[in-house]
């Protein structure tokens, strides 16, 4: 046998040791124990207790490894259908030096709600405007260049079922590190999580 070479963080426990090498130090120790030193019935026992939790453990833990594996590969193909769709997902910033459509996703109707458009804590511009459930279109071409943030108050009070939304079209589908990625038309990658709406 070829011996093993361990990375220098390697802790052995009993997740990580195979049924047949914990059998093999088992049979080791009974070789090595006193003949007139009879052992305990309850440890032999309590030693087979373990050696089938390693191996339960090894079992499961494969078992949950190649779940996670087959419903990546499923996740992965039917995310393949989201190419060439548009969406728009949830942003912070309000850019306007590159030429994008952003829209503001409200959670119900509101009439004359308050728009303040933030650079730190200066504002920038505001705007009243009435929001319908959904998707509402942000017009910033009058914005001067610059990334902004923004606030909606209706009544004095800020609105928390609002989200600010930036249109993109998915280019493709990738796993990286392990999650789930969309690489938008822009070039930006980003967690299908910030999808907010399809079909912009």
């Amino acid at each position: 046998n070829e011996p093993k070479l361990l990375p220098a963080n390697y802790t052995q426990g009993l997740d990580n040791i195979s049924s047949e090498d914990f059998l093999k130090i088992y049979l080791e120790t009974l070789k090595y124990q006193d003949p007139f030193q009879g052992q305990d019935l309850s440890k032999m026992l309590d030693d087979m207790v373990k050696l089938n939790q390693v191996n339960y453990l090894n079992s499961t833990k494969k078992f949950f490894d190649d779940i996670k594996g087959w419903l990546k590969q499923i996740t992965m193909i039917s995310s393949i259908s989201l190419i060439d769709k548009s969406v728009v997902i949830s942003t912070d910033t309000l850019n306007t030096f590159k030429n994008s459509e952003y829209y503001i996703l409200s959670g119900d109707n509101y009439r004359q709600v308050k728009l303040v458009i933030l650079d730190g804590d200066t504002v920038i511009k505001e705007v009243e405007l009435d929001l319908k459930k959904g998707l509402n279109p942000l017009h910033v071409s009058d914005i001067p260049k610059g990334q902004y943030t923004i606030k909606i108050y209706r009544e004095g009070l800020e609105l928390n079922d609002v989200v600010l939304g930036l249109k993109g079209n998915i280019k493709s589908v990738m796993v990286l590190s392990g999650s789930l990625t969309l690489e938008l038309s822009d070039g930006s990658l980003i967690d299908p999580s910030k999808i907010v709406h399809m079909g912009g």
